[in-house]
């Protein structure tokens, strides 16, 4: 029972967070940075206040590579045009900033999550830990799952992580109940938890059979299902779980599949109280588009301290502000 709505017990006010929902070109990066920007300007006036803004898993760049060497134009360090867009954007809004990206770190392919402070520094690099069929043409594992004690900018704490397959079992091979992420931030004691995906309809080796359509509506609740029945452990705990989700489809020939088939992106980005597994707010499972909400906090969610001061409500966005070159 997906009920939208904000629990009447939480009246305080509270974090204000965005999740960007693109269907990015695939390999272009800079096209489709410039369309993100353009859908957070067409939001100008809703971006007051924020706190948080959250793109998907590899955001610009497209999900499938056949290999290393056919991701490597793509593939960028912590001084890339994504990390240059990320921290403008934090600049600009005042907010954190979380963005799916394939990363080289010293001799090693991952792909990761950079988190941005309001300030446009680089807080942390998110590994992704459980590979999925398609990370494995190119990507290496990531070492731990993560959550930080708080983050700057945000008035929530302690802050988790995940990408995408994380929320899975490792490999699909763990027997379900053992819940390797949730259980992770159960342990961690996780408010927030900040997600980036590009979830598939299908697994590349699925039956061509099984390529088929559904409507938005059943897409939408067959992911939410799937990602609260993975989130099990944190049901009834006072956490909040912050989607951004890509949508689109991408032909699995990217893959090396001899195919014409496409798989589709299940969008749905959405923000979910797991204390009730209340959708406060979702996206479409096929639509661009940008998520936008206030989620209310009481006092068991506050960080033990301030981070940076977050930008007033009252103060607009200068969209025309020089870009740091």
């Amino acid at each position: 029972d997906f009920r939208c709505g904000c629990d009447s017990m939480h009246s305080m006010p509270g974090l204000k967070v965005a999740c960007l929902q693109l269907n990015p070109i695939h390999g272009r990066v800079a096209e489709n940075q410039h369309r993100a920007r353009c859908i957070l300007e067409r939001h100008r006036a809703d971006l007051k206040g924020l706190h948080l803004l959250v793109l998907p898993e590899m955001a610009f760049t497209g999900y499938f590579w056949k290999s290393k060497e056919h991701i490597q134009d793509v593939i960028e360090s912590t001084s890339g045009p994504t990390s240059k867009w990320c921290k403008d954007i934090a600049k600009l809004l005042k907010c954190v900033v979380c963005c799916g990206i394939p990363l080289r770190r010293s001799k090693r392919l991952l792909n990761s999550m950079l988190v941005f402070s309001p300030d446009g520094k680089l807080v942390t690099n998110v590994e992704k830990v459980h590979l999925y069929h398609s990370d494995k043409t190119w990507a290496a594992k990531g070492q731990d799952f993560q959550c930080l004690p708080e983050v700057d900018g945000l008035p929530i704490s302690p802050v988790g992580f995940g990408i995408c397959m994380d929320i899975n079992p490792e490999d699909f091979k763990a027997p379900p109940e053992s819940f390797e992420f949730a259980n992770f931030h159960l342990k961690s004691g996780t408010k927030l938890l900040v997600f980036t995906s590009a979830w598939c309809k299908n697994h590349p080796d699925d039956s061509p059979e099984a390529f088929i359509t559904k409507s938005d509506e059943e897409l939408s609740r067959e992911t939410l299902e799937t990602w609260l029945r993975r989130l099990q452990p944190l049901h009834g705990k006072d956490v909040f779980f912050v989607c951004a989700d890509r949508v689109g489809s991408e032909p699995l020939s990217l893959l090396g599949h001899t195919t014409d088939l496409e798989n589709q992106f299940c969008g749905t980005s959405c923000v979910i109280d797991l204390r009730t597994q209340r959708v406060l707010e979702k996206l479409s499972a096929s639509e661009e588009g940008l998520l936008i909400t206030e989620i209310p906090l009481h006092s068991s969610h506050k960080p033990s301290r301030h981070g940076l001061p977050v930008m007033p409500a009252n103060m607009a966005v200068n969209w025309n502000q020089p870009l740091v070159k």
